[in-house]
């Protein structure tokens, strides 16, 4: 039976319930690649190291349907050419906020659906590179969100599997023009930087799947991550992916081992 029917059941109306924030705090290591052509013509291969912090709530207006998120994170890579002749590193920062409707369905299932307004911004420094060596990385736009979260009982352990992806659909990025350097972009050659962001010329896959294990006063995550970039200009192209294994802390645990009645935005 679904949550909401046992609450109707019970007399206790949605609106009324708390609203607590589920806050993530998640750490993550794996394998990264870039191929930025306004630096080389190669593909460099290396180790990527993240942090992040994700907080969530049913929304003011309509809670038992539509979630809130804002999103923060960073990330540091660190890659070589195949010969590993020469280095490449990456850093990276990315917000997000949005808005989602649910649908808490039979069998703890919970399917969501929403936008995101996603910004990013960053740098792919070549340390070998005399003239230019930095790729800038800037985009910001709205990214489709989807998720699918079941929740289910391993003796008295709750655990709550969730696999949620965000894809990018429409925005703007920055792409200087092919040999372009940054000096002539600092005294006045500004035209045809910015640049109307597509699934033809900007596509990007950013999909997590994980396993939330809830003790009650704290919980702890564990999941894979797969972010792929891809950005089309200027007949430059610069893509990125990162394949990773994610540990996170839920400092308040996710609500399934409490007894007190509350709309939490995870199931």
């Amino acid at each position: 039976m679904a949550i909401s029917s046992i609450f109707s059941e019970m007399g206790i109306a949605q609106d009324s319930l708390p609203r607590p924030v589920t806050s993530t705090y998640r750490f993550e290591v794996g394998a990264a690649n870039a191929r930025s052509t306004y630096l080389s013509p190669l593909r460099y291969s290396g180790t990527l190291w993240g942090a992040s912090g994700e907080w969530m709530k049913a929304f003011q207006k309509n809670p038992e349907h539509l979630i809130m998120t804002f999103a923060g994170g960073m990330n540091y890579r660190n890659m070589l050419n195949p010969p590993h002749s020469a280095r490449m590193l990456g850093f990276d920062a990315r917000f997000n906020w949005g808005l989602a409707y649910r649908w808490r369905m039979p069998n703890n299932l919970q399917l969501a659906a929403g936008g995101l307004l996603d910004i990013n911004g960053g740098a792919l420094y070549l340390t070998r590179n005399g003239n230019n060596p930095v790729t800038a990385l800037a985009s910001a736009g709205i990214d489709l969100d989807l998720s699918l979260s079941y929740h289910f009982k391993i003796g008295k352990l709750p655990i709550l599997i969730t696999d949620r992806l965000q894809l990018p659909v429409l925005g703007g990025f920055f792409s200087p023009q092919y040999g372009e350097t940054f000096y002539e972009i600092y005294i006045g050659n500004h035209k045809g930087l910015a640049h109307c962001g597509w699934w033809g010329n900007n596509f990007g896959v950013n999909n997590m799947l994980s396993i939330k294990l809830d003790f009650g006063r704290t919980a702890m995550e564990l999941g894979y991550r797969y972010d792929y970039r891809s950005v089309y200009a200027n007949h430059l192209v610069t893509r990125t992916a990162v394949n990773s294994f994610v540990i996170g802390v839920i400092p308040q645990g996710l609500g399934l081992k409490k007894r007190v009645k509350a709309n939490y935005a995870g199931y």
